[in-house]
C-alpha cells in the first residue's frame, strides 16, 4: 500500500545487524549498512547507510552517509547524505548533513548545520521593489 523511502533499502548487498540485548562500547567502522537495535557507547563511521531501531541507542559520534533514528542518539550527527529522525525517535546533540527530516512526534535538541561541501550557500534577496497596486495601499490609517 505505501511505498517504503528508498533511504529504508540497504544500498549494499552486506548489511551488518546488532540485535537487542547486545550491548558494544568502541568504535564501529565500515563500509556496509548496519541496523543497531542494541546499545553502543562510542562512535560509529561509515559510508554506508545507519539505521537506529526503536530499542537502538548510541552515545557517541556518528559519521555516515544516511542516517536514520528511530531509537536514541546522545552525540554527535555528520551525514553526507540525509538524517532522518522519524516518530518516538530521540537525538541530543549537534547535526551537520544537507538534508533532514524530523517527524512531528520526534525529539531533537541541538544545532542543525545544512551544507554541502565544496558549495557556498546561496543568498536569495526576496525584496521587491514596487509601488502600491490602489490609492488606499501603503498608507496607514488616521
Amino acid at each position: 500500500m505505501f511505498k517504503r523511502r528508498t533511504i529504508d533499502n540497504p544500498k549494499t548487498e552486506e548489511t551488518t545487524v546488532i540485535t537487542t540485548g547486545v550491548q558494544l562500547s568502541g568504535t564501529i567502522k565500515g563500509s556496509s549498512d548496519v541496523i543497531l537495535h542494541g546499545v553502543l557507547e562510542g562512535n560509529i563511521q561509515l559510508s554506508g547507510t545507519l539505521v537506529l531501531g526503536k530499542k537502538g541507542k548510541v552515545s557517541g559520534e556518528i559519521d555516515a552517509t544516511d542516517v536514520i533514528v528511530e531509537g536514541d542518539v546522545e552525540g554527535t550527527i555528520r551525514a553526507t547524505g540525509k538524517v532522518e529522525i522519524r516518530d518516538g525517535g530521540k537525538c541530543k546533540g549537534d547535526i551537520f548533513t544537507p538534508t533532514i527530516a524530523i517527524a512531528e512526534h520526534a525529539y531533537f535538541e541541538g544545532n542543525v548545520k545544512m551544507g554541502v561541501k565544496d558549495r557556498a550557500p546561496s543568498v536569495l534577496n526576496l525584496a521587491e521593489n514596487r509601488g502600491p497596486q490602489s490609492d488606499s495601499e501603503g498608507v496607514l490609517p488616521q
